[in-house]
């Protein structure tokens, strides 16, 4: 699918045209052959395309015949080829502002376009708009994971086995989201690095910038709550570890404490003759008394020193 939506300084709401013109954002999602054509055509590269619909590539920054390309990574995806996270092509010429995608991403879009007053003739200023949503994105599904974290893990003493699936899942949906923001926080220095990748006022650097900073506090973090769960699952191991280790030390008091009433038991259990058999018609319950005096203290002392 591929839509033409245009604003301007003077009508900044972002409105959908049937044409294309000069100044508007060309919007692709999962385009068949025939959009992809077409997006060659407008002079999109061919192989920057099809690297973008990968849903392995990696976030990037290019600059050929004129065309700034910046490949990001989209934060949760319903596809089945990715885990968490979709890749998402920026492609800005003089004219155009090109956006395309292996997923539908109306979720994302959808409300920038309602909140977004920028004029897309100004391209790079509607590009740093769109990074900035992307970050807006990727905060909330953190903070939304740690929110679930904290409810999760409120004592390390009550965990089960499913929080630690849980703690899993989180760990792999972070992970994701650390390879996506690692690369595009690089691309983004290479933009400030003045390489020529895009043509930028003043006010735009501060704003790229800015957005630079924001994914490096992203990344920080993503680090900081795998660190919480790499020692959340550490801690988890150690109660674990010493609740195995009591209960063998209890299992090994109980077998300590029956082994000498057992070998009484089995000695007098023997049909031969022993003492006491014949003259002491209370010997069962004298037996049976010393034993149980014997396992008590024996149990009392093994407690005693642990």
């Amino acid at each position: 699918m591929i839509s033409y939506l245009r604003s301007t300084h003077y009508r900044p709401a972002i409105k959908q045209h049937d044409e294309l013109q000069p100044g508007s954002w060309v919007r692709s999602e999962r385009p068949n052959d025939d959009e992809k054509q077409e997006l060659v055509t407008l002079g999109v590269d061919a192989d920057i395309l099809a690297d973008a619909l990968d849903p392995h590539e990696i976030p990037r920054v290019e600059l050929e015949d004129g065309w700034t390309y910046f490949i990001t990574r989209l934060p949760d995806t319903d596809d089945e080829f990715n885990d968490y996270t979709t890749p998402i092509l920026f492609a800005l010429s003089d004219k155009y502002v090109v956006t395309v995608s292996r997923d539908s991403l109306g979720r994302m879009w959808q409300p920038f376009i309602d909140r977004t007053l920028a004029p897309t003739t100004q391209q790079t200023k509607l590009f740093m708009h769109m990074l900035d949503a992307i970050a807006r994105q990727y905060q909330t599904r953190i903070a939304t994971i740690n929110r679930q974290m904290r409810a999760t893990t409120s004592s390390v003493h009550t965990l089960k086995a499913r929080d630690i699936a849980t703690m899993t899942a989180y760990e792999r949906k972070l992970n994701d989201y650390l390879d996506a923001l690692q690369p595009t926080n690089t691309a983004l220095e290479k933009i400030i690095g003045g390489k020529n990748l895009l043509q930028l006022h003043e006010d735009d650097r501060d704003q790229v910038e800015d957005l630079s900073i924001d994914f490096e506090q992203l990344i920080a973090r993503c680090k900081s709550l795998l660190r919480t769960i790499t020692n959340l699952r550490d801690s988890y191991r150690a109660v674990m570890d010493t609740r195995l280790n009591e209960t063998i030390r209890l299992l090994t008091v109980i077998t300590l404490t029956f082994t000498i009433p057992t070998m009484f038991a089995g000695l007098y259990g023997m049909n031969v003759d022993l003492p006491g058999d014949e003259n002491a018609p209370y010997m069962f319950w004298l037996i049976l008394g010393f034993s149980l005096l014997i396992a008590l203290s024996l149990g009392t002392y093994f407690l005693r020193k642990r």
